[in-house]
């Protein structure tokens, strides 16, 4: 293990290779290797890239990569491609875009499966990403799966994370009010050569100031009366009891808020293919890039990464549990007692329950 790490440290690409594939595979010596790179990485910025399927994300990261090759960085990209459900295989189309960077020994790019992870993202993307960062790859950016209004698990693993949103995908009010912009440091609408994207962008202006306009409101009232279940909001942005996902995980892993409060959402207009606007979006990414590198915020993501993974571990370990407790024979009994209406459900859930206790 010391000398594949050794090696990965000192830039040979084919051991990087060989300890993303170990990782992506799992098992006990990938928990040994994720335990290494914990101590050995975070100190570069990891850029996040999220949005609905086919909005443009790998053009864009295609884009940037040329940009930051011409300004002299040596780039990771860990891309995700979702898993089959019914064949259980992933075509690892996302790398496909980014094809003339593929013989640029500055440019390491790295198709994953999600392995049918929900979030968008796979254990081994963070893997990966740590990996990339340990053979001198700077910055590390990571392209989750096409996503909806749920998969927000980027918000917990990137420095800096850009929501990726395009006109033509149905209901832009709800695709913009639910889930994703929580989580957006910029927030990037595509194709603005459409005439729809102008329409988008004035959505989202207008979205993003009502939420601020609530968070500032929402101390007031809770001065006033502290709120109950009755008082809070429906529409997942700025109630008095809904935070930002990546302001509540960056409480948690800092003990507390200590004033934490999350800089305004930048919004660009691009169009990813042609390139235009795409030269803004850098200079706004690396501006935010700067400031993710002092040290305060260094630890900072790092804590709200690694809450990230203990999250994800305790619900993994209970969705398993759960799956035994369903495949028990007892719970067969349960079901044909409460098909009888001889046991409610909360009783049948409180002695399922038990499988959840050490």
């Amino acid at each position: 293990m010391d000398t594949l790490i050794d090696k990965v440290r000192n830039g040979d690409r084919r051991s990087l290779a060989k300890a993303m594939s170990l990782v992506d595979r799992a098992g006990p010596q990938a928990r040994a290797l994720a335990d290494r790179l914990r101590q050995s990485t975070g100190q570069v910025p990891w850029w996040g890239f999220t949005g609905p399927p086919g909005v443009g994300k790998s053009t864009l990261i295609d884009a940037l990569l040329n940009m930051l090759r011409e300004r002299g960085r040596r780039i990771g990209v860990v891309a995700v491609d979702p898993t089959s459900p019914m064949s259980d295989g992933a075509l690892l189309g996302d790398r496909v875009r980014m094809m003339r960077h593929a013989v640029d020994q500055d440019v390491f790019i790295r198709s994953l499966a999600t392995h049918h992870r929900e979030g968008g993202l796979s254990d081994a993307a963070l893997h990966c990403a740590r990996l990339l960062e340990l053979a001198g790859y700077d910055p590390v950016l990571i392209e989750t799966v096409g996503v909806g209004q749920s998969e927000v698990d980027i918000a917990s693993v990137a420095d800096i994370c850009v929501v990726m949103l395009g006109p033509g995908y149905g209901d832009d009010i709800q695709l913009i009010k639910a889930g994703l912009l929580e989580i957006a440091d910029i927030v990037v609408v595509n194709k603005c050569d459409q005439p729809e994207a102008n329409r988008l962008l004035k959505e989202i202006r207008e979205e993003l100031g009502e939420a601020k306009r609530r968070n500032v409101e929402t101390p007031k009232r809770q001065n006033a009366k502290t709120p109950t279940a009755e008082h809070k909001t429906a529409d997942g942005i700025g109630g008095p009891e809904t935070l930002k996902r990546r302001n509540v995980v960056s409480s948690i892993a800092l003990g507390g808020s200590h004033g934490f409060e999350a800089p305004p959402i930048e919004i660009v207009g691009i169009e990813a293919k042609s390139g235009r606007g795409v030269d803004t979006l850098l200079d706004k990414l690396l501006e935010l890039d700067r400031a993710a590198r002092r040290p305060d915020q260094c630890q900072h993501h790092n804590r709200r990464r690694l809450m990230g993974e203990i999250s994800r571990g305790v619900m993994l370990t209970c969705e398993q549990n759960l799956n035994r407790a369903l495949a028990a024979p007892a719970t067969e009994e349960l079901l044909t007692k409460l098909e009888r209406g001889e046991l409610s459900l909360d009783t049948v859930v409180a002695q399922l329950g038990v499988a959840f206790k050490p």
